[in-house]
């Protein structure tokens, strides 16, 4: 009898976790199906395939264990932005899941800004010459891109530049995201939003830290099939695939 009441609680499980399986393909079929964007997109900085490779192209430049590359396009009058994907020497910073009060950094007017300690310590490498190539440069645009881990840290350089220059115009297109926030003021919220667009395949694990309370802000695009969980969609190659058969 027993032995019974279990096989019923196992079917029961199965059931449950099919049905939970089927509504959150259909809810990101839903998601994926979105392509408007909070922001007018340019020829030159557009979801595609093209712009994925061109935000992972060297050279790098290297402070600290941060890989970026800071371009000045002195004829278009805008800065680009852009943050390399991780290697192995990155999983430290990855895995470090403490918590960072912004206020205590750069933010002493404002409380509430909690942040991935390690997505942190890579932007602090930078944030000098980053801050100064924008200060110096009060007329010119800022465009952000990044991969994977360039694509988490930037996201503070974001909110750097909203809080410091409220007016500035900046946009971001990430690839492949992870979530650095783990509290945020709605202002602020609010503003990535409407400058940010975050591109994902169906099933990257690197893109769903929402499960362990940290949050990203901005317009979702998916890319990809839902169906297709192996190989790893998180790598630069199912990324390129899953942005020629959506956009290409």
């Amino acid at each position: 009898m027993q032995s019974i009441v279990i096989d019923r609680q196992v079917t029961m499980a199965k059931k449950n976790i099919l049905f939970v399986t089927m509504v959150m393909a259909f809810g990101m079929i839903v998601i994926g199906c979105k392509t408007t964007v909070p922001f007018a997109f340019t020829d030159t900085f557009n979801v595609s395939s093209g712009h994925f490779r061109e935000i992972r192209r060297g050279p790098w430049e290297t402070i600290g264990n941060t890989h970026f590359r800071l371009i000045v396009d002195h004829d278009e009058k805008i800065i680009h932005v852009r943050g390399r994907g991780s290697e192995e020497e990155d999983m430290r910073d990855n895995f470090d899941f403490r918590i960072r009060e912004l206020a205590e950094e750069w933010f002493p007017d404002v409380e509430g800004i909690r942040v991935h300690l390690g997505f942190l310590r890579r932007y602090r490498s930078v944030r000098d010459v980053l801050m100064d190539a924008v200060y110096q440069r009060p007329d010119y645009a800022i465009r952000v891109g990044g991969y994977s881990l360039g694509a988490t840290w930037t996201q503070l350089f974001m909110l750097d530049v909203i809080h410091h220059w409220p007016d500035r115009d900046i946009q971001a297109i990430f690839y492949a995201p992870a979530n650095p926030w783990r509290r945020l003021p709605r202002k602020y919220q609010k503003e990535l939003k409407q400058r940010t667009v975050f591109v994902r395949t169906f099933w990257d694990p690197v893109t769903w830290m929402r499960v362990m309370g940290f949050y990203r802000y901005g317009h979702n695009i998916t890319v990809g099939r839902w169906w297709r969980i192996l190989p790893a969609q998180h790598y630069p190659r199912q990324m390129i695939r899953a942005l020629n058969e959506r956009f290409e």
